[in-house]
């Protein structure tokens, strides 16, 4: 999305919104959290206190794309601070130290914020460019009407962050935990799974390397939800272990080469996590102390397929979307155990 559209949607959204809100919104989409020279320690007892005096009427909000690969997460009163704070602050000084920005980016920012048909707009841009454009608060209407508590952090760190937090919770439990990733095509469980060993460092489990080989799925397999896989096996040389806190050792499937590939082993970590379509099959699941299901709309979805399947995008949409859904038909997922995220308006 780009920035103009990023800022009228603001506009739509935030009617009270005056120009230095428009300003303050142009700032932290090119500098982020930059201008937060703070530790984690000091970033967290900020968090704290801030937390503390949220008012318990404030309704969750979701978090707002700002440009730049940011988003604005907002603090959420119902959510246990002392879970949230240490990860949160973690995630604004990864932010920070990530993401720089330039002077030539705010021009570019200023200028789509001039076109605005907003009162006193290029006045108080003007004054504002004068002292340099330095960092600024919200405005006291934003503040009174919308009484703003957010931060400002990576997009997908922001969007994800249920499940990160999920996460944070199962290792600090200090046993052997496993949280699945399921969902549609598309939706970004790959990328979730991916920036969750990043962040911790877990190992990540991926169901397509335990497809069946042809000839040992049965004449029916796309009638079956998860028909295409070996659920046994999987069972067998990745879960188990992984629960149990051993070693895992397993053998890939390439559908391409239609083979075996080599042994692979993973340490043990606190954490395993387990990513894609069927990974919360009924008979895995008693495997996870967590279950998180992304989705995405048709629409998003087919844009994000067409993009990344290309000439094979057809027979994408043909067998695998059908199948994919009468499996969350059948076994009417997500459920209630589940936390759910949409993934549709970012990325």
């Amino acid at each position: 999305m780009q920035f103009e559209q990023i800022i009228r949607w603001h506009e739509a959204r935030y009617p009270a919104m005056q120009p230095q809100d428009f300003a303050k919104l142009a700032y932290q989409s090119e500098f982020g959290p930059a201008h937060l020279a703070q530790t984690v320690e000091d970033l967290s007892a900020a968090l704290l206190r801030e937390w503390g005096a949220l008012p318990a009427d404030m309704p969750a909000r979701p978090p707002e794309l700002i440009g730049g690969g940011l988003c604005r997460l907002h603090l959420d009163p119902q959510t246990d601070a002392t879970r949230a704070v240490p990860l949160l602050a973690a995630l604004i000084h990864h932010t920070a130290r990530m993401h720089h920005g330039t002077a030539d980016g705010l021009r570019r920012r200023i200028a789509a914020l001039r076109r605005l048909d907003v009162a006193g707009m290029a006045d108080w841009l003007d004054r504002w460019q004068v002292d340099g454009c330095p960092s600024i608060h919200h405005s006291d209407a934003f503040r009174t009407t919308y009484r703003p508590h957010y931060r400002v952090i990576c997009t997908a760190h922001a969007v994800f962050f249920p499940a990160l937090l999920e996460a944070a919770r199962l290792i600090q439990n200090g046993v052997p935990a496993v949280l699945g990733i399921d969902g549609r095509c598309g939706s970004g469980k790959s990328s979730l799974a991916q920036l969750l060993h990043e962040l911790f460092g877990c190992n990540v489990l991926h169901i397509d390397d335990f497809y069946l080989p042809a000839e040992q799925r049965p004449p029916d397999w796309t009638e079956q939800p998860a028909g295409n896989i070996d659920l046994a096996r999987f069972w067998d040389e990745a879960l188990a272990p992984a629960r149990a806190g051993k070693p895992i050792y397993y053998r890939a499937y390439s559908c391409g080469r239609q083979q075996y590939r080599d042994v692979v082993m993973l340490s043990p970590t606190p954490l395993t996590v387990v990513e894609g379509s069927y990974s919360q099959h009924p008979a895995l699941a008693n495997a996870y102390q967590c279950r998180i299901f992304l989705t995405c709309s048709s629409e998003v979805q087919q844009r994000r397929l067409r993009a990344r399947e290309g000439a094979h995008f057809d027979d994408f949409a043909r067998r695998w979307i059908p199948m994919e859904e009468q499996y969350f038909s059948v076994y009417g997922m997500p459920n209630e155990d589940t936390t759910v995220i949409d993934t549709s308006p970012f990325f």
